[in-house]
């Protein structure tokens, strides 16, 4: 499916500034990997298969941003080795490593970052874009509802969290 000139201006400044490494990353790896973020844990081997290979696996350097704060999110990314951190200016409001997950909220609304996240050691992501997502729930309902389901947990979480 060809690009918009906005997808295509996106993709470029938010995925192609960093160079992929070698094709496509290992299936057995990421099918297992993507099986522990949340939104699609309850899918089968065949869909986690076809998520990853929708998806496009990137390096990064120590200090390299991985997102801008700003900038309008284009897709999801899960670390799959190494560490980063997620900081508001000079603030660290978490450190993510191996397993974890950021952007998923871009994958429906592509809106600006909230914070940046920077890479502190060599560190490999599988990264998705938010229209390779829009194709697979289109053609796979059944990931939209995984998805619908843990957005309802979390909403429920926070509703009963005592607030401060």
């Amino acid at each position: 499916m060809p690009l918009s000139g906005d997808q295509h201006s996106i993709l470029t400044v938010g995925l192609n500034r960093f160079q992929p490494v070698s094709g496509q990353m290992a299936g057995s790896e990421a099918t297992s990997m993507i099986g522990s973020v949340p939104f699609f844990s309850g899918l089968d081997e065949k869909k986690r298969r076809n998520i990853a290979s929708q998806g496009k696996e990137l390096s990064y350097k120590p200090g390299d941003k991985m997102v801008d704060e700003g900038t309008t999110g284009v897709g999801f990314y899960l670390i799959l080795d190494g560490k980063a951190e997620v900081r508001k200016g000079t603030k660290v409001l978490a450190t993510l490593g191996k397993g974890q997950f950021f952007g998923e909220m871009s994958l429906i609304d592509e809106q600006p970052r909230s914070a940046d996240v920077v890479a502190v050691v060599p560190t490999r992501c599988w990264a998705l874009t938010s229209w390779a997502f829009a194709g697979l729930v289109k053609s796979n309902p059944d990931i939209a509802l995984q998805m619908l389901k843990e957005l309802v947990k979390r909403l429920r979480a926070a509703q009963s969290s005592p607030t401060s």
